[in-house]
């Protein structure tokens, strides 16, 4: 008997029409009719497998793997079951077992292309990047088109740092599919990598219109404008990126780095701790909570997570930069040095760690190493206006330093930095009527308990209300109580931390200011890049570090004869306006009482200086060792942040030693609370003015504490301070006009105990009587200038209005 051949199972009809239905999308469809073939025959492993696949593909990855898994108990030497399988697995985050099912694909299958692109991602996600590109590479021998492969392999190069490599591999994957969203964002990245941040901008602006809800397309989107600055825009594409998904490590922590531009440094603080939470060792984060927590005012636990970036990533140089950052704040300036150096080490072109590193040295009075330090910063980065401050500022305490030499770096940094930015002034159209009521706005970044307040205080709160309207653009990084009072005395105060120059400039003009006046000079926060934009028809510099901008922006300067003799207004810009007196003093308030001259009842004299030891140069030590051989059994008293940390003393110590001067004959203490740095002048008989940048409100202070100073004449502004308070108290007979005068005057006062004595009990009395502390005659004194000065702009105003409209009149333009 010939046997019957079986007929076909009806399933094989199903399942190739389920085949179809899938392939076209119909994944319903699809679906049913592969469980109609599973009804009839429940290990078929065909429809156990496109099932397992068409489960993956609409997220049920659990479901997937255990059909497939059923798929390959019925045939397991199908590759492509294994290939699929591993892909189940991945969706679940079992990335190795995923890894093991793509290998297992391949040596079923050699030369199987899918199955070695998906193994080159799994080793990518497993960070084993050489490895993964190495798959790439091979998958891309097998397909030169695969436009996916391209893309990852353009990952695995990413990863390793060779970001020119991954650029051209992302390019190649868009020349196969221009439309390719996932490419345009990683290239967007790359770009970003690069410096090239206006093209990763446009790559992942394309990458989004192709694909509007990628989340890595946003937050790539987010490092590009971050980059540029744009660091509100950034901020929003950060939050999409998290809105569609991308709550991870990279997004809260790059969100967290540009809160921390704009200010925000609890919501930075939050973020940042986020992204450790979700990546424990994370160095990136452990930085960025790092600068948050200093700028809210917590450096010991910003040390601790810089440091604990670095151990988690040794060759870190953001870490090693920032961490140099917060010691110099906390005076350890060798340590400091040391980290600053490391970052360089490890990145020679950091123009912000040559910057650091010059804050360092200048610390510790290496003032040309420095300089040096500073103008490396600034080849590095030529729009790097703020080192570019610093080498004015540390020329400023330079002996070697002339008028001439200080003026003109002035002009060089006007010409790099402020000059170009000249094309950004227009047309003011302030009203110009003569007497009405001003709105004058002042520019700081210390409406706090800092010095710069103490002399601008007098004249910020004590306008006259009814004839001028105080705005306040205030760059304090965490008020506090005096904050709170130059707040209340305002009609307007606006914060500007986190806020661009440009954009600071747009707000000024809009406020319609009409004299805007700078408090801080070339000191740390200034604004001075606004100010190059003139958002105000009149723009001065005065009292909080007025020592002359350089910038023809800046109409007016405020001294007086005696800190800028007529001789010397050649030295300057601005046109030099001479009031009564160069700064006013507004005592502390509660202050410490003063204390009977130390040296009646200690049986010697105690010079001290106060100022930062930066101002204390070789040249200055020479001259007080020899004061301190004359006057027999005298002692030196140094007092400043850092000074009682013993690598900063070995210098002074070191070079006192060498003139004849004993350890023991030289003290020194730390910063401290303002109350305790008053109470310490209680020590002291006579203090010791450095030059060539004498000290401001340090001398003040001391002199409020009943402690007059030896001053040098100098030929700048920085040197002459101490001259015109001395002037302002009739205390001539204490201003030297050369070196040897200055030893020959200190030594003389030093052994006239009683009139040291009688100048103690009265010298506190006197100030508070002097024009330093005649706040409301100074400010009036200040609005006549103002009023001047607007007076002028009025003139000047209304003829070039009335030249404009005869020109118009006469069709000329």
């Amino acid at each position: 008997m010939t046997p019957r051949r079986a007929a076909p199972p009806r399933t094989n009809g199903a399942l190739a029409l389920a085949v179809d239905h899938h392939r076209a999308g119909r994944l319903k469809l699809a679906e049913g009719l592969y469980r109609e073939v599973l009804q009839a025959e429940p290990n078929n492993p065909d429809a156990l497998h496109l099932l397992g696949v068409l489960a993956h593909q609409v997220g049920y990855h659990v479901e997937a793997a255990e059909l497939i898994g059923r798929a390959l108990l019925a045939r397991p030497g199908a590759a492509e079951f294994h290939n699929n399988f591993g892909n189940a697995l991945w969706g679940q985050g079992r990335i190795a077992e995923a890894e093991a099912s793509y290998r297992q694909a391949l040596a079923l299958r050699p030369g199987y292309v899918e199955a070695e692109y998906n193994l080159g991602n799994a080793l990518a996600a497993q960070g084993r990047l050489p490895e993964a590109e190495a798959s790439c590479r091979r998958a891309l021998g097998l397909r030169p088109d695969y436009v996916e492969v391209h893309n990852t392999l353009g990952n695995a190069l990413c990863g390793q740092g060779r970001v020119s490599e991954a650029e051209a591999s992302y390019r190649q994957a868009l020349a196969l599919a221009p439309d390719y969203a996932e490419a345009h964002a990683n290239l967007g990245n790359v770009l970003w990598a690069e410096d090239k941040a206006v093209e990763a901008e446009a790559s992942c602006r394309r990458a989004i219109g192709l694909k509007p809800e990628h989340a890595p397309a946003h937050l790539n989107l987010g490092n590009a404008l971050a980059a540029q600055g744009k660091v509100e825009e950034a901020e929003a594409s950060y939050r999409r990126a998290m809105a569609l998904g991308a709550d991870s490590a990279e997004a809260h922590n790059n969100l967290g780095a540009a809160l921390s531009s704009l200010g925000r440094f609890a919501e930075a603080e939050t973020h940042c701790r986020r992204a450790l939470a979700l990546r424990p060792e994370y160095p990136e984060a452990c930085n960025n909570v790092g600068s948050a927590l200093w700028m809210q005012g917590q450096p010991e636990e910003a040390i601790a997570h810089y440091r604990r970036a670095i151990a988690l990533k040794p060759d870190y140089p953001d870490a090693h930069n920032n961490l140099g950052q917060v010691l110099i704040m906390g005076g350890e300036h060798a340590e400091a040095e040391a980290s600053c150096r490391r970052a360089i080490d490890l990145r020679p072109d950091y123009a912000d760690a040559h910057a650091n590193l010059g804050n360092a040295l200048a610390a510790q009075g290496h003032l040309a190493a420095a300089v040096a330090s500073f103008e490396r910063a600034v080849a590095l980065k030529p729009d790097y206006a703020a080192a570019h401050s610093n080498i004015i500022f540390a020329l400023d305490f330079d002996p070697r330093t002339t008028g001439r030499r200080a003026f003109e770096e002035r002009r060089r940094w006007n010409a790099l930095h402020a000059a170009p930015l000249a094309s950004d002034i227009v047309q003011h159209d302030n009203d110009p009527n003569p007497e009405r009521r001003l709105r004058i706005g002042y520019v700081s970044a210390d409406f706090r308990r800092h010095s710069a307040a103490t002399v601008f205080a007098p004249v910020v709160l004590g306008h006259d209300r009814g004839r001028f309207e105080v705005v306040c653009y205030s760059g304090v990084i965490q008020p506090d109580d005096h904050t709170a009072r130059f707040r209340e005395a305002a009609s307007l105060w606006r914060s500007t931390v986190g806020v661009s120059d440009g954009r600071l400039t747009e707000i000024i003009r809009a406020d319609a200011i009409d004299i805007l006046v700078d408090l801080s000079g070339h000191s740390a926060g200034h604004r001075l890049l606004t100010f190059a934009r003139k958002p105000a028809p009149i723009q001065v510099t005065a009292w909080g570090h007025a020592l002359g901008t350089g910038l023809d922006a800046i109409d007016y300067f405020f001294a007086d004869r005696v800190t800028v003799p007529t001789e010397r207004w050649e030295d300057f810009t601005e046109e030099v306006i001479d009031l009564p007196l160069f700064v006013p003093y507004d005592p502390p308030a509660p202050s410490p009482e003063v204390a009977p001259l130390p040296a009646l009842t200690e049986g010697r004299v105690t010079f001290g200086s106060f100022n930062r030891p930066a101002k204390v140069t070789d040249e200055m030590l020479a001259l007080w060792a020899a004061i301190l051989g004359e006057v027999e059994g005298s002692r030196l008293l140094m007092k400043f942040i850092g000074l009682d940390d013993p690598a900063n003393q070995a210098r002074i110590v070191t070079a006192l030693a060498t003139r004849g001067v004993a350890p023991d004959r030289v003290a020194f203490l730390g910063g401290s609370r303002r109350w305790d740095h008053l109470d310490a002048y209680r020590m002291v008989d006579v203090a010791l003015d450095t030059f060539p940048h004498g000290g401001g409100v340090t001398a003040l202070d001391g002199l409020w504490m009943g402690v007059p100073m030896v001053t040098r004449l100098g030929e700048r502004v920085p040197g002459r301070m101490g001259a015109s308070f001395l002037t302002a108290l009739g205390l001539e007979d204490f201003i030297a006009a050369t070196p040897d005068a200055y030893v020959d005057i200190a030594c003389r006062h030093a052994r006239a105990l009683s009139r040291l004595a009688e100048l103690r009990e009265e010298l506190r009395a006197r100030l508070r009587g002097s024009p330093l502390c005649d706040h409301v005659a100074y400010c009036r004194t200040v609005e006549d200038a103002y009023r001047a000065m607007w007076r002028r702009w009025c003139g000047t105003s209304r003829a070039t209005a009335a030249e404009a409209l005869r020109r118009a009149s006469r069709g000329e333009r």
